[in-house]
């Protein structure tokens, strides 16, 4: 991508790319299913591995930000990081069951399950899925 406005053009729209698809992709699931997936008894002492890998993740790209804008230009970083992050959507989407309107114990009856990964259709797991797998008292 060059240095003149279509340049310019080019790398602020994938900066604007890159900050939507991750916004609803990868940035708040990491931060979300890192507390919700793990059994009560380990829940704080994973999340907080979850943080620090979170954490760490991010300090990569920022210390290599500079290095890969300077072999392929900044618009070009950010068009890798756009497509990084778009990939992310479909992975979440297709891949990361919804949790909304469960409670802790549900997903973690799900997540302990290896059918609770597999649920039906877009990728989604519904509450169905996990009733057989919790006791009725």
């Amino acid at each position: 991508m060059g240095q003149g406005a279509v340049g310019i053009g080019l790398a602020i729209f994938f900066v604007c790319a890159n900050v939507g698809f991750f916004s609803v992709g990868i940035g708040p699931v990491c931060w979300v299913v890192t507390s919700e997936i793990f059994p009560l008894r380990l829940r704080a002492q994973a999340a907080a591995l979850g943080a620090v890998g979170n954490r760490v993740c991010s300090g990569v790209v920022a210390m290599s930000f500079l290095s890969v804008s300077n072999a392929i230009t900044v618009g070009g970083t950010f068009l890798v990081f756009a497509a990084v992050s778009a990939v992310s959507v479909a992975f979440v989407y297709w891949l990361v069951p919804e949790t909304k309107g469960k409670s802790l114990e549900e997903i973690e009856v799900l997540f302990e399950s290896e059918r609770g990964w597999r649920g039906g259709g877009k990728g989604e797991v519904e509450m169905g899925d996990a009733e057989h797998l919790v006791q009725n008292e």
